[in-house]
C-alpha cells in the first residue's frame, strides 16, 4: 500500500537538495555541448602552453573563462573542466622537453578540438577565447600566432 505522506516527504527531500533549474538535454545535444567544452578547454590549454610554457596570466585568465563560459555552468561542468584544464597543462608541460612528444601531445588535442568541426556556432567562440588568452600575458609570441592558426584550422 503506498504512503502519500511518505512519498510527499522524499519529494520535498528531493527538490530541497536539487536547489537550481535543471536544463533537459538530449543525448545528441549534451553530447555536442560535451564536445563544444572539451574542445574549448583544449584549446585554452594549448594558447596557454602554446609558447612551451604556462605564464601564470595565461592560465589565471583561463580559469577565469572557464568559471564564466555559461555552457559550462549550465551542465554543471565547471569543475570538471578545471580539471581537464589541469591534466592538458601538466600532460603538454611533460611534453615540452621531448619535440616528438610536443607533436604527438598537440596532434592529439587538436584532434579532440576537431570534434566541433560539424557545428558552426562553437568555431566563432573558441576564436574568440583563444585570441583573449594568447594577449592574456600583453606578449603575442610568433608561436601563439602558430598556436592560433593550427586550432583554426582544426575547428574549421
Amino acid at each position: 500500500m503506498l504512503d502519500f505522506d511518505e512519498i510527499k516527504a522524499k519529494s520535498n527531500e528531493f527538490f530541497r537538495g536539487v536547489g537550481r533549474k535543471f536544463k533537459q538535454y538530449t543525448p545528441e545535444t549534451f553530447s555536442k555541448e560535451k564536445k563544444f567544452v572539451n574542445a574549448l578547454v583544449g584549446s585554452l590549454a594549448l594558447m596557454t602552453m602554446a609558447d612551451k610554457k604556462a605564464e601564470t596570466e595565461e592560465v589565471i585568465a583561463s580559469i577565469d573563462l572557464i568559471k564564466e563560459i555559461d555552457e559550462i555552468t549550465e551542465l554543471d561542468m565547471t569543475n570538471d573542466a578545471l580539471e581537464l584544464y589541469e591534466y592538458h597543462i601538466e600532460k603538454l608541460a611533460e611534453s615540452v622537453s621531448s619535440p616528438t612528444k610536443w607533436i604527438l601531445a598537440e596532434a592529439k588535442m587538436l584532434g579532440e578540438i576537431g570534434k566541433i568541426k560539424p557545428y558552426p556556432e562553437y568555431p566563432p567562440m573558441v576564436e574568440t577565447l583563444i585570441e583573449y588568452i594568447a594577449n592574456s600575458d600583453n606578449n603575442l609570441d610568433p608561436l601563439e600566432v602558430e598556436m592560433q592558426n593550427k586550432i583554426m584550422k582544426a575547428i574549421k
